[in-house]
């Protein structure tokens, strides 16, 4: 596999943030810190300072300075640990809902979902349904619930990406945590600007293939280890380790995804990826007028820029295929 990582202009950051969020008396949040490495005439890439599950951790990376007490990543170590390390050129990425369902955030008196006015939700009720049908799904399930989903759900579930809905089952706990992180640590924290919502199954899926990913999370062994590293491997013209050992990475599949959150942010910045625009294939002329109109396209285009309130899951915008 080869990432292509020509792009400009590209966003100014040289530390990378990842987290996976896990609940907040959970032992499952795991954090990673990349750090950009500037090397003359070469491909930039970013080093791996930083990957634990908590504080302490043989092989975890870089220490000093650490919040004493709690060595997991609970509501208060994780905030100070964010305080830390965010600064003018650091951007975060959180595998985890950074905005709410439209009609949770909705204040005006509902009609229901069918004579909503909201512009998502129209948006929702009217290319939801052409989504699906591309995607063969359920006849009998409904097409649209926007107090489970977002737009971006509706979108990534078409292209195959497979997120979990915003509020869907066992959603609810991280949605409520990443919620508080955002308010506690605004305006540190800016969605968009230095704060990204990712999926790390989403970016390996791009850049690996579904295979790929279905296997790596299938069990907890030495094949999925075994996956684990040799995905790295084929990072390694943009990701070099420093202070981590690669163990640590590739047992835990916690520390895996917030080392991709953070590699996911890193691309982010370098490619300067768009949003929506991403998810769609380049076409010809010639070959966009030989095919049926193309139900992604036209969900693209009504979207407009409403995505920017809705949310966003920033995934790579070329397809991987990859193998390893």
């Amino acid at each position: 596999m080869e990432l292509s990582l020509a792009t400009s202009p590209a966003r100014r950051f040289t530390r990378f943030i990842g987290v996976a969020l896990g609940g907040g008396r959970g032992k499952t949040t795991a954090v990673a810190r990349l750090e950009r490495v500037d090397e003359e005439g070469e491909t930039p890439r970013v080093r791996l300072a930083e990957a634990r599950l908590r504080h302490g951790h043989r092989g975890s990376g870089e220490e000093g300075g650490e919040a004493s007490g709690d060595p997991l990543f609970r509501d208060e170590v994780l905030v100070a640990y964010l305080q830390r390390w965010v600064t003018d050129d650091a951007v975060v990425a959180i595998d985890a809902p950074l905005t709410l369902p439209p009609c949770i955030r909705c204040p005006l008196a509902c009609p229901g979902v069918q004579a909503c006015t909201v512009p998502v939700v129209a948006w929702m009720r009217k290319h939801a349904p052409a989504l699906h049908a591309a995607r063969r799904s359920d006849p009998g399930k409904p097409a649209v619930t926007p107090y489970t989903q977002r737009a971006v759900d509706v979108l990534l579930t078409h292209v195959g990406l497979s997120p979990r809905e915003s509020l869907g089952q066992g959603m609810g706990p991280l949605a409520a945590r990443a919620a508080y992180l955002r308010r506690v640590l605004s305006p540190l924290l800016r969605l968009h600007e230095n704060l990204i919502e990712v999926h790390p199954p989403a970016t390996v899926t791009r850049l690996f293939g579904a295979e790929v990913e279905r296997r790596h999370r299938r069990s907890d062994s030495e094949q999925a280890w075994e996956l684990r590293k040799r995905m790295l491997t084929a990072l390694e013209p943009c990701l070099a380790f420093d202070f981590v050992w690669p163990e640590v990475v590739v047992r835990s599949p916690h520390v895996f995804d917030a080392v991709i959150a953070g590699l996911t942010a890193f691309l982010w910045a370098h490619q300067s990826w768009q949003g929506p625009l991403d998810l769609q294939p380049a076409q010809s002329a010639a070959t966009q007028e030989a095919v049926a109109p193309d139900p992604l396209r036209a969900a693209i285009a009504g979207l407009e820029d409403r995505w920017l309130e809705d949310g966003w899951i920033w995934v790579p915008p070329a397809p991987g295929g990859g193998r390893v």
